[in-house]
């Protein structure tokens, strides 16, 4: 109770903060003269509305004639095949164990309004082919009917507004990116998505959270304010509540952040970006006492399994931190971007190993298919993340010597149990708008490691991926 009550004091304390900024505030320069230049806000080529590292701040506060709309389609036809025991049972190139045929569309729509240079409102929307689902539902104790509901999804939808010119508002859905690893970003806190490895720029859910932005000193410096609300089940304890500095030193941007959740962790973070020669680094440094992770453990006595709580290691300190390079060579079409993470959620080498010795002891016992079926589904859910040491590369090139080729592979690697994946891949630019796309996905590990028993007996499989009318308008 007390928890609880402290949860709620901190809510209403910032919302008091919130109304009564502007007038704290000393009278503040114009935003030109603030930043040096027209604010125009632009959409990235992922749609994304949030801020980035080096993003203004204050973009998009101005006044447009009309309202402005755009967004993106997707379109993909994949053929693909996977040998389960390539290395074992042996490789027979048009023999498959199995086969996929995966044609998808998908459509993403925005709009942004501006009908005053100090009020601005924008949306995004998602939908994918076949644009539809459908659900039975019980009508009576014995009888049932199937319902067809079209898929639209709001992905963000949320207003800017300000008071005085120096305090900024954003209320609504919308992305929160405080991180900046391009693999993995322990300092993305706030947003309900996990970075894709396959496609680590795709923008992020975000969850609806009110925000306070002030800007300070002589350059693009900000300071945040946050109020996180929880989408499943809004309450005092589980609203969230952060605050993050972001300023410019030199060459390099850093940002520092702080996060509380009364019933999960609080967690304070540190970021860094700037160039160091030809490349462009990033760091990230997370520090949390509680996590909302849940951690396994497995026993050859029955229930088999237990599962923890966040109340049972909410006192518990976790460091995690990431580092990694961007090097691109814009005269040759080259770029090599490489990361390592370390996980301090992830489990100690010993606790590890034995957790899935034992998974693999119960999986041999006679036991029920549905029991094995379940444990199998947690030793997965186990295995996912479950390193302390992790690394990531990519190196692809474009327009290969002047032509419509380009190649890239993608690694990663737990280097807890030297387990992970390789992507190697091939593309041809047809013409515009139409492209086809080689690819091979390869797991690697022993039957004891986190990609071992993600896709145990190390699969291969070969994709060939045509893409049609993708653009963006």
């Amino acid at each position: 109770m007390a928890k609880r009550l402290v949860s709620a004091i901190g809510i209403i304390l910032f919302l008091f903060l919130a109304a009564a900024a502007p007038w704290a505030q000393e009278a503040g320069s114009d935003l030109e003269a603030l930043f040096g230049e027209e604010i125009v806000a632009e959409e990235s080529s992922s749609g994304q509305a949030g801020m980035g590292a080096g993003a203004n701040p204050l973009g998009g506060l101005l006044k447009t004639e009309a309202v402005r709309i755009g967004g993106s389609i997707s379109g993909t036809v994949d053929i693909s095949g996977t040998w389960d025991r390539p290395w074992t049972a042996g490789f027979d190139l048009f023999a498959p164990d199995s086969q996929k045929l995966s044609p998808a569309l998908k459509g993403f729509l925005f709009f942004d309004a501006r009908p005053d240079e100090e009020f601005r409102v924008h949306g995004s929307f998602k939908t994918s082919w076949p644009f539809e689902s459908t659900y039975k539902v019980l009508t009576t104790t014995t009888t049932s009917t199937s319902i067809t509901v079209p898929y639209m999804r709001i992905f963000e939808l949320f207003s800017d507004f300000q008071l005085g010119d120096r305090i900024y508002f954003r209320f609504g859905k919308a992305t929160v990116k405080w991180g900046v690893g391009y693999f993995f970003s322990p300092a993305d806190i706030i947003n309900l998505e996990q970075i894709n490895l396959f496609d680590p720029t795709a923008q992020r859910e975000g969850p609806l959270h009110f925000r306070v932005l002030m800007p300070f000193g002589p350059s693009q410096n900000t300071a945040s304010l946050y109020a996180v609300f929880d989408t499943e089940n809004p309450d005092f304890s589980t609203t969230a509540l952060a605050g993050k500095a972001e300023f410019v030193l030199g060459r390099y941007e850093i940002g520092l952040g702080a996060y509380y959740r009364n019933d999960t962790a609080e967690r304070a973070a540190l970021t860094l970006t700037g160039p160091l020669g030809s490349f462009d680094i990033f760091a990230e440094g997370v520090v949390s006492r509680g996590s909302p992770k849940t951690f396994y453990s497995f026993s050859t006595v029955a229930p088999y399994y237990s599962a923890s709580e966040p109340a049972d290691h909410r006192d518990s300190i976790y460091f995690s931190g990431t580092a990694g390079f961007i090097y691109n060579d814009q005269d040759n079409n080259i770029t090599v971007i490489g990361q390592y993470y370390y996980n301090g959620e992830g489990y100690s080498e010993s606790e590890r190993s034995s957790a899935i010795t034992t998974l693999n002891t119960l999986l041999a016992l006679p036991l029920p298919d549905s029991t094995k079926t379940g444990l199998k589904s947690l030793g997965k859910e186990y295995a996912y993340g479950s390193g302390m040491h992790y690394a990531a590369a990519n190196l692809s090139y474009s327009e290969i010597g002047g032509s419509r080729l380009s190649a890239s592979i993608l690694g990663l690697a737990n280097l807890s149990d030297f387990s992970g994946l390789v992507q190697p891949s091939l593309s041809w630019k047809i013409a515009d708008r139409l492209k086809l796309t080689g690819s091979a996905l390869f797991f690697y590990g022993g039957p004891e490691t986190e990609y071992g028993v993600l896709r145990p007996d190390n699969p291969v499989t070969l994709s060939l991926s045509l893409s049609a009318g993708t653009g963006n308008f």
